[in-house]
């Protein structure tokens, strides 16, 4: 049988998941006669790392164990210079504060069950194909299966990966669940993109093949791989496996009202709102979004924080098979 690789990073998400590190290997244990792996890191750095030297050596299951920063960095590190191994399966244990993959991957949250679904389907090879969305700007490559952006949802990785800033997510993880961090990620973020405003104002100009979007201030640009779920609601009903990305573009339309925005982008009904929101959505393989002057400003990747001061493009560069329940 072939070797379960665990992939684990030591404080992504609650007090509660933090536990879970102890019993991963014994859990995992009950319900595969196979080898079972367990790397412990400390890092996403790390967890890209071990899964790239595991991935070089020939190693083709691979089990996330964190949140949304982990499994990108899983992912990433999955990545060898050709592409995606085709015979390669990565899953996700949910260890994290944005386990919003794992959900849609219908894996429970107990890790008892999580191991032998995990197991389970990994002997059946149940799995499903998602795209792999390539993030380029400055030279340099990310990937993601979930979502990115620019603006406030650019600046929410700032509030939420740092070192630091793990230890209260994972106390607000344990009292308020998995949207604790988020919002509270948000609404820092959104301070914090305008009070920046006030000094540096930002324009960008949003190109895909088929439309080109005029220079303008947008609070937020998101791009979404397919649907994440009920708690991030913006993609609702699109499979990950579609062959283009769903983009939300957010007129910036001052502070108030970016708050509206995002609350009713939460409630997943802002496309019935779109010219009160200064909402507009589209669908595209490729996207482009060029500052109409150079100026550093973040991304979100899968949860990661990437600055840059150039264009960035967005286009579906592979196909994975992830295991599911």
């Amino acid at each position: 049988m072939k070797t379960i690789n665990v992939i684990a990073t030591t404080i992504s998400g609650s007090i509660k998941d933090w536990q879970k590190l102890a019993s991963i290997e014994r859990e995992f244990k009950k319900f595969y006669e196979g080898k079972i792996n367990i790397c412990i890191v400390d890092s996403h750095k790390e967890a890209r790392e071990r899964t790239n030297e595991l991935v070089k050596k020939g190693e083709r299951i691979i089990v996330s164990a964190g949140g949304a920063g982990t499994f990108n960095s899983v992912l990433e590190g999955s990545r060898l210079t050709e592409g995606f191994p085709e015979d390669l399966r990565l899953a996700f244990l949910r260890k994290g504060s944005a386990d919003l993959i794992g959900r849609v991957l219908k894996i429970p949250d107990e890790l008892t069950a999580a191991a032998e679904i995990i197991s389970t389907s990994i002997k059946e090879d149940k799995t499903i194909e998602s795209d792999v969305i390539e993030v380029n700007t400055d030279e340099k490559k990310y990937h993601l299966i979930g979502f990115g952006g620019i603006g406030v949802f650019g600046v929410v990785p700032y509030f939420t990966e740092s070192r630091f800033i793990k230890y209260y997510k994972g106390l607000l993880g344990y009292f308020f669940g998995d949207k604790g961090p988020f919002l509270v990620g948000v609404n820092l973020a959104t301070i914090k993109y305008y009070k920046d405003k006030i000094f540096k104002r930002s324009r960008f100009i949003i190109r895909t093949k088929e439309t080109e979007l005029p220079a303008r201030e947008y609070s937020s640009v998101i791009i979404m791989n397919g649907d994440l779920g009920k708690i991030f609601p913006l993609a609702t009903g699109m499979p990950l496996s579609t062959g283009e990305f769903k983009v939300i573009i957010l007129k910036d339309l001052g502070l108030v009202n970016s708050y509206r925005q995002m609350i009713h982008l939460g409630k997943g009904d802002f496309e019935e709102f779109k010219e009160k929101l200064g909402v507009q959505t589209l669908k595209t393989k490729v996207l482009t979004i060029i500052p109409e002057e150079p100026h550093e400003y973040m991304v979100n990747v899968d949860g990661l924080l990437v600055r840059t001061k150039e264009e960035i493009n967005f286009r579906v560069s592979d196909q994975i098979k992830l295991i599911t329940g």
